[in-house]
C-alpha cells in the first residue's frame, strides 16, 4: 500500500471528479507495471471521496504480460473508497474501424468558457479553474435557463487551463467533465456515477481535446451514459461507459 495526495484541484459539486479518481487509478496501476500505458479502466465507486488530501492506494497486480492487469483499491482512513480494475499493454491487432467520427460544432473561441461563469467561483467548483472546459454554445444555454434539447447530449471542447499539453492523465479523466446529460433535456437531480469503463487508445495527443457525452436511456432512477473523447486531429482517443443513479432535486 502506498500513501498518495489528492488533488484538490479536481474537486467538483462537492466531491473529487470520478474520471480523476480512475485517472489516478490508471497511473497507479501503470506505475507498477513497469509504465505501460492503461488500454481500460473499469470502476466501481464506492463511496464519496471528499476534497484534496491523503490517501492510501493498493495494487494487486493479477497478470503481467504483453497486457498486463492490476487490481486498484483507493482508500482514505481504512475506508475503501472505489476499486478499479486496469488493463496496460500494447496490442498489436491490425484492423481498423472507424464509424466514431469527431463531431461537427463550433470552434473553441465560439464554445462557451465555463470556468468564467460567476459558478465557478463556489465553493466546491474548482475544477473549472484546472481544467477549461467549454460548452457548445445551444448546450450550455440548455442548461443556464434556455430552452432544453431534444436530446440529452453535449459536446464540448478541454484542455489544462495554465496551458500544459494533453496527456493520458487528461484523456483518462475526460470523459466524466462534462456536466451530466440529462440536465440538457431539462431532467434535473444528481447523478453520482456507480460504475464506469473507460477504453483508451494509445497514441500521440495533440489538444484541446473534444467531448461528447449522451444518455439515450433513463429509466428506474438509472442512467446509462456513453462519452467519446477525441483529440484536435479528430483521432479518437478515449470512450467510456458509466452508470449514473438519478437523485431528483
Amino acid at each position: 500500500m502506498t500513501s498518495i495526495e489528492l488533488d484538490g484541484r479536481w474537486h467538483i459539486t462537492g466531491h473529487l471528479n470520478g474520471g480523476y479518481l480512475a485517472a489516478v487509478c490508471g497511473q497507479a496501476a501503470s506505475d507498477v507495471l513497469g509504465g505501460a500505458t492503461p488500454l481500460t479502466i473499469s470502476t466501481h465507486y464506492l463511496a464519496p471521496v471528499r476534497g484534496g488530501g491523503p490517501a492510501d492506494v493498493e495494487v494487486e497486480v493479477l497478470r503481467e504480460g504483453r497486457l498486463s492487469t492490476a487490481r486498484v483499491r483507493l482508500l482514505r482512513e481504512g475506508r475503501l473508497l472505489l476499486e478499479s480494475m486496469v488493463t496496460t499493454g500494447s496490442p498489436a491487432g491490425e484492423g481498423h474501424l472507424d464509424d466514431a467520427g469527431v463531431p461537427d460544432f463550433p470552434s473553441w473561441d465560439e464554445c462557451l468558457d465555463t470556468g468564467a461563469h460567476e459558478a465557478s467561483d463556489a465553493p466546491g467548483m474548482e475544477v473549472l479553474k484546472h481544467v477549461e472546459l467549454r460548452l457548445h454554445p445551444q448546450h450550455g444555454q440548455a442548461i443556464a435557463g434556455g430552452p432544453a434539447l431534444e436530446k440529452a447530449v453535449v459536446r464540448g471542447r478541454l484542455a489544462y487551463r495554465d496551458g500544459s499539453p494533453a496527456d493520458v492523465f487528461l484523456v483518462s479523466a475526460a470523459w466524466d467533465l462534462l456536466p451530466p446529460t440529462p440536465w440538457f433535456a431539462h431532467v434535473w437531480g444528481q447523478l453520482p456515477t456507480v460504475a464506469a469503463q473507460v477504453v483508451l487508445y494509445p497514441g500521440e495527443l495533440v489538444g484541446p481535446l473534444v467531448l461528447e457525452a449522451r444518455c439515450d436511456t433513463l429509466a428506474d432512477g438509472i442512467a446509462d451514459e456513453t462519452s467519446r473523447v477525441w483529440d484536435s486531429t479528430g483521432r479518437l482517443v478515449a470512450s467510456a461507459r458509466q452508470t449514473a443513479v438519478l437523485i431528483p432535486s
